[in-house]
Parts: structure tokens; sequence; C-alpha cells
């Protein structure tokens, strides 16, 4: 099959063979770099050849966009130093706009030993001169991951405005995206650029957003990592301040490696009063639902379970029928396929409220079908547990390719839910299997515990059980019907 697309290797995008000049030298004939790519120059072609500023110069200022990066310390500054007094200055310190774009550890190398200081200039846009900056540093130091975040976080807000207004930016630091430029770069694209994940670069933009210079510093340097750093940032800046403030320090006052072990349980305490107090609004919610739904003029239920009268296609309706659920309960004969599952429980969904939750049994072969049946009533699936069934002695379920021993129990919801602040039971649990087609009582306990308020009822009940209505054939007398 002839080869029609080829990844560029610059832009790293997978384009059409003609969007590549012809290049003899390569195996597939075409160019490496797409034809965008070559029309704009490389970050190396856009310096001037090298001049020098004398030892007694006046000071230049650091390019806002080299601040994405942390400096060396003190110790690894006078390291530099020293090298470059006795070997020389090798690289030359990029310029641009009158000020340090990269190059700021050798400057002040080179201004501690009173030295003359190899200069170059950048010609390029600010547009070029952020790239420029994250293309030479994002990989030659050894940055930790956070760090790496922090600085394609600090990328995103350079490069589209992030969440400065635009009569609060630096005239200086204007960035000049032509029309052609496509939509910006995804976190996702972020990540792959950094090495990092999207979630980690999101945790510095909170940090970039809300956290005090401190603790943005504290990120940058490596000090504190990103996902520690954002609950610091969503505390009052005073309180973010008064736990920087806690932590052990060197005599330079920079946070020592013991910083990270003592931060340990602030962050357990925040994230744990996060959480109640999340639980909390999240259980007002439901409460408030549940007065709702209470308030009704005709009574509406919030939570409903349904164990659906399933039809059981055996191979021979003639041999097949020994074992078939009909010989114990009325099954659905007449439905089979999700339409007619959906007609058939129309009416008796009625009683469902439109914010709702429907905890649906299935069985394994009707699990394809459950799901489409959950869609045209008009539920999204959440999630689902698992009832692993325990049987006496060596006793072993129905079935065909594989014997029954389990049963599914999909959860989907309708309308304005709330959801469950936290997960609090298991997916999967064992009970021991009773009369045909009897669940067990684990199947009640989600809800109650999440959806105490709710009005509750069960669809296809076979006994009574406290705080819920019953509907079916099987229902108990004395329990309201749907």
């Amino acid at each position: 099959m002839a080869v029609t697309t080829k990844t560029c290797s610059r832009c790293h995008q997978t384009k059409p063979l003609d969007d590549f000049k012809t290049d003899v030298r390569k195996p597939d004939g075409k160019a490496s770099a797409c034809k965008a790519c070559v029309a704009v120059p490389r970050v190396g072609e856009m310096v001037n050849p090298v001049y020098s500023l004398e030892a007694d110069h006046e000071r230049l200022k650091d390019h806002p966009f080299a601040g994405l990066f942390p400096l060396l310390s003190e110790t690894e500054l006078n390291e530099l130093a020293a090298d470059i007094a006795t070997n020389g200055q090798r690289d030359p310190v990029v310029i641009h706009k009158d000020m340090i774009l990269d190059g700021r550890n050798r400057y002040r190398a080179c201004r501690k030993k009173n030295l003359a200081v190899l200069c170059e200039q950048f010609t390029g846009t600010n547009d070029e001169a952020l790239d420029y900056v994250i293309s030479k540093n994002i990989f030659r130091r050894h940055l930790e991951a956070s760090q790496r975040a922090h600085a394609m976080a600090s990328y995103e807000q350079y490069r589209w405005g992030g969440p400065r207004q635009p009569q609060q930016q630096d005239a200086n630091l204007h960035l000049d995206i032509p029309a052609e430029v496509p939509t910006p770069s995804t976190r996702a694209d972020l990540a792959e650029r950094g090495h990092v994940s999207a979630r980690l670069i999101a945790s510095a933009a909170v940090v970039r957003d809300h956290g005090t210079e401190q603790l943005n510093d504290a990120v940058r340097d490596g000090q504190i990592v990103a996902s520690a750093a954002e609950e610091i940032a969503r505390r009052p800046a005073e309180e973010q301040e008064a736990i920087l403030a806690s932590l052990p320090r060197d005599e330079a006052g920079k946070l020592t490696p013991e910083a990270k072990k003592a931060l340990a349980p602030v962050i357990k305490e925040i994230r744990a009063e996060k959480q109640a107090a999340k639980k909390e609004r999240r259980n007002d919610r439901e409460a408030d639902l549940g007065r709702k739904l209470q308030s009704m003029p005709e009574k509406t239920y919030g939570v409903a379970i349904e164990d659906f009268e399933w039809d059981h296609e055996p191979w021979s309706r003639d041999t097949g029928m020994d074992r078939h659920p009909s010989n114990h309960y009325p099954t659905a004969a007449d439905a089979h396929t999700p339409e007619e599952i959906v007609a058939r429980t129309a009416e008796r969904f009625k009683c469902l409220a439109d914010d709702c939750v429907l905890y649906m049994w299935t069985t394994i072969p009707h699990e394809a079908i459950a799901h489409r049946v959950i869609e045209l009533r008009g539920f999204k699936y959440v999630t689902q547990r698992v009832w692993a069934k325990l049987r006496t002695g060596a006793g072993r379920g129905p079935g065909y390719w594989v014997t029954g021993e389990h049963e599914i129990l999909l959860i989907c919801v309708r309308g304005n839910v709330v959801p469950p602040a936290t997960a609090h039971f298991r997916s999967l649990f064992e009970a021991p299997v009773g009369e045909h087609s009897e669940k067990p009582d684990q199947q009640y306990e989600h809800a109650e515990f999440h959806f105490p308020n709710l009005p509750k009822i069960e669809l296809n009940a076979r006994r009574a059980r406290a705080g819920w209505d019953a509907w079916g054939n099987e229902a108990p007398a004395n329990e309201a019907a749907a």
C-alpha cells in the first residue's frame, strides 16, 4: 500500500506528502521537515554575530521570559564563575530588547569575576523569543517534572494571555500572533512538549494564577512539587505565607530537602478539610433535591432499583425450558430488543423524577442490551457494582460459554443528580445466592448511604424494606404502588 503521509521532524504533525519538498537524498524522496516549518527560521538563525560588553557596563535586566526557569544556586554560580575565569566564556549571552533572554547565569558569573561579557543579539519577534527560551532550557538542565510543568504553565500564560488583562500587560511582552496561527495548543500539546502530564501543568497553572510570588518561586526552584503547591495556592495569601514560613530553611533562607516531608501533614490536613467541605455541600444539595421531590403533588422517586423480567432465549424451547426464569415468574417474552423493553416499562417509569438515579440489574447475556435501554430511557451510565454469588458446595450457575457466577448492577443517572462526594463502596461484593432472582441486601446500601433524602422505589420488588416503596407482581401488598 502506497504511503501518502509523513510526520514532520520539527512540528511533529502528520501531513500529506505534498506538504513536503522533494529531497532525493531521503528514502521516501521527501524532506524531513514540512514546507511550513522550513519557511520559519530556526532559533539559531535569529541571532547576530557575537560582540563584547566591557566589564564596567551598566548592568542589564533579565527578560521576563528568562524567568520561566530557575537560576543556579549561589554555590553553583561560584563554580561557574571560577570555570569561566579559568577557561573563558564558551557560550555568549543572548540579548533581546536590551534584556538577557538566555544566559543569566553566565552573565552573573562574568560580573562576579569583573570580566567582559560575550553577547549576541536575538533578532526574532517576541513570539520567537518565547519559543527560543523554552527550546533552549526545557531539557538542557536537570529539571524536575514540577519545574517543567511550571515553565509550560508560564509559557501558556505568555503565549496566549492566560488570566492577564490586555491593559495590564507590558507592551514589551506583546505577542503578535499571526492570523494563520491555529488555535492555541491544548494542555495535552504543552504536556507533550514539556514531557510532563497535562494534570501537572493544570496544578502549576493554579499556582501561577493564585499562588504568592514566594510559592511560585518554590515550585520554579524545585523546592515544592506542583501538586502540593496547588493545595496551598487555593488558600488565602496570608495562609500561604504562614505555611511557607513554617517550613525548614537553610542559612541562605532556601527551603531544605526536609521541607517536602514537613509539608506532607499540612497538605493532608488541607485535603481532608476540602473533602469535608465538599461532602457537606453535596449533602445539602442532596437534601434540597429530596425536599423538592417530596413536595411534588404526585409522588415521584429520585432513586429506583429495577430488576427487569429478562426473558432468556434457550437453545431450544422444546428441551431447554427446565431451568427457565418463566418457571418462577412472568418474563418479558414479548420484549427482547431495547426498543421493546423500553416500551414495556414506559408506564412504570412514569413515576421517576426528571432528576433520578437508576440501579438496573442485568444478567451477563443481556448487558449490551441493557446499556442501550439506559440510553433510550434518557439515562447516562456512570458505573456498576458486581455481585459475586456464593453458592453452597460445588454448585454452579447456568451458562453457555461460562457459568454465571455474578450479576451486574448498572448505575445510571438522569437530569441534575448530585453525585457522591467520594467513593465509599467497593465495586465488587460477595453475597449468598437466595431464592430464584432474589437479590441481596447490598443492592440497597449504595443508594441509602449516598441518597438518604430522596424518595425510593424498587421495581419488581419481592420483599418490603423500610424507606422503599415497592412495585411488581410479587411486591408486598401493603407497600405503595407506583
